[in-house]
């Protein structure tokens, strides 16, 4: 991947895939006088001393931050007032300057999209450990509805599935501090940490009665971000993140099949992948094409507005592939999805994705004081599509058996502050009912056997003869 990395370049900044919005006029510069009643408020609010004014000087440097590199024009004095709103109640001189500072700016912050923040050095430290796929934490994978933490499920021999935590458990409490109002990125930082630290979850359950507590200890978390198997002479590739390792990971898990056998097809599973770094996303895509366009981005700025080209050099190439996705699918896996798929190298199944369709960068804000993750660009596939809001729609939709609510998730669409989409997605080439894959099997991956199933007929129309012909009367 030396040609990747080369063509990829060298940045400041690690750049993300996440999601983003709302536009707004060009506006005044950022000045001490537009920022004096949020400071004045800030001072009056917070215990006094050194911190105090270190962070009184740090709204400054971020909202000219904001200002120069969101990826749309910003309202300033918007996002002050948004700042007072949450500053100006607090009792005088109560607060701790940096939690004080953390809680008014993200308050700005979150006006301008839902994953744009500030990350104090402990959320900081988290995110980088995060994208090397270790982290102290609980194992739980969750989302948030009606400003509840929702379990979308625990990860299996972590200390939230020992605790028997469950899909669609809702927490309400972290220890002391109610969840309703937090922001879903400030609640999963609360619940990482320290291997060996304690934190005790409220838990509300469905069809259980009183509201019960769960006391966890946090233990080292690590994510295999890519797992492989031969599924007969299909090479499956499971991508559950996109960390700073996982196109080197991939390239290996490649070299060690084809040491084995030559596969016939490859199927790149990304279902529940919901994204990661920008590179390895970029690099994932470029292995598997050997011409045109993987991705543009499209910002404000000179430096966010780039176009990535295929090298000549393709993995695999020839090989048929399917890319699996779902509603969970997100931003990094979308972006590769999407070139994949508009290049004609892979035929996409499954379920409409979350419609994550922009890229964040974390700036480090100096020493001790932070970082700034922020929305920087959207990014578009190679036939000039948005992703955003509306997601990457597939040629084969996979459909779930009546009844089920397997689709039944919130999307990019329906959180508040995203970013307006300006394309609809692809309408599928064909619907299937994914439990005809696998009619005749018990506790099998339907999904996983569509694929199978496609590459074996060898396209579309072969595909839905089979099973048509798997169904018949003088079938049975």
């Amino acid at each position: 991947m030396t040609r990747l990395l080369r063509i990829l370049g060298a940045s400041a900044a690690a750049w993300l895939l996440v999601a983003g919005g709302a536009s707004f006029a060009a506006s005044p510069p950022v000045t001490e006088e537009l920022l004096a009643p949020l400071t004045t408020a800030y001072m009056r609010a917070v215990k006094p001393g050194e911190q105090a004014e270190l962070y009184r000087e740090l709204f400054e440097t971020v909202l000219r931050r904001v200002q120069r590199s969101y990826a749309r024009d910003v309202d300033v004095p918007g996002l002050v007032a948004a700042a007072l709103k949450t500053v100006e109640p607090r009792e005088p001189q109560s607060g701790e300057p940096a939690d004080v500072f953390r809680k008014t700016i993200n308050a700005a912050l979150a006006t301008l999209d839902p994953h744009s923040r500030y990350l104090d050095p402990r959320a900081q430290s988290i995110q980088r450990s995060v994208l090397t796929g270790t982290f102290g934490g609980l194992g739980l994978q969750v989302d948030m509805v009606e400003g509840l933490v929702r379990v979308v499920a625990p990860m299996p021999g972590t200390p939230a599935a020992r605790a028997g935590l469950r899909s669609g458990d809702l927490i309400v409490r972290f220890d002391a501090e109610p969840v309703q109002g937090m922001a879903l990125a400030d609640a999963i930082s609360r619940m990482r940490g320290e291997p060996g630290t304690s934190i005790a979850l409220m838990i509300r359950r469905a069809g259980h009665g009183d509201e019960f507590s769960v006391s966890l200890v946090r233990e080292t978390i690590r994510t295999e971000a890519l797992r492989w198997n031969m599924e007969g002479e299909v090479l499956v590739l499971r991508l559950a993140r996109f960390t700073g390792s996982v196109s080197a990971a991939m390239e290996n898990a490649i070299a060690e099949a084809t040491a084995i056998r030559q596969p016939r097809g490859v199927v790149l599973d990304m279902r529940g992948n919901g994204g990661g770094l920008f590179r390895q996303a970029v690099m994932m895509a470029d292995a598997f094409l050997d011409e045109g366009e993987i991705v543009s981005l499209r910002g404000r700025t000179a430096t966010n507005r780039r176009t990535w080209q295929a090298d000549p050099a393709e993995l695999l190439a020839g090989v048929p592939m399917v890319v699996l996705i779902d509603g969970r699918s997100a931003s990094a896996s979308e972006l590769v999805a999407a070139a994949l798929q508009e290049n004609g190298r892979a035929t996409v199944m499954g379920q409409r994705s979350f419609g994550k369709g922009s890229l964040q960068s974390i700036v480090s804000l100096g020493a001790d004081k932070g970082a700034l993750r922020l929305t920087t660009a959207l990014f578009h596939g190679p036939s000039g599509r948005s992703v955003q809001r509306t997601g990457v729609g597939p040629d084969i939709e996979l459909v779930a058996a009546p009844g089920s609510t397997a689709g039944a998730r919130r999307r990019e669409a329906d959180r508040a502050q995203a970013l307006p989409g300006a394309d609809e997605p692809l309408p599928p080439k064909a619907r299937v009912e994914q439990s005809r894959c696998a009619a005749a099997q018990a506790n099998v991956d339907q999904a996983l056997a569509c694929a199978l199933a496609f590459l074996d007929a060898g396209g579309i129309d072969a595909f839905l003869a089979a099973l048509e012909s798997a169904e018949s009367p003088s079938a049975r």
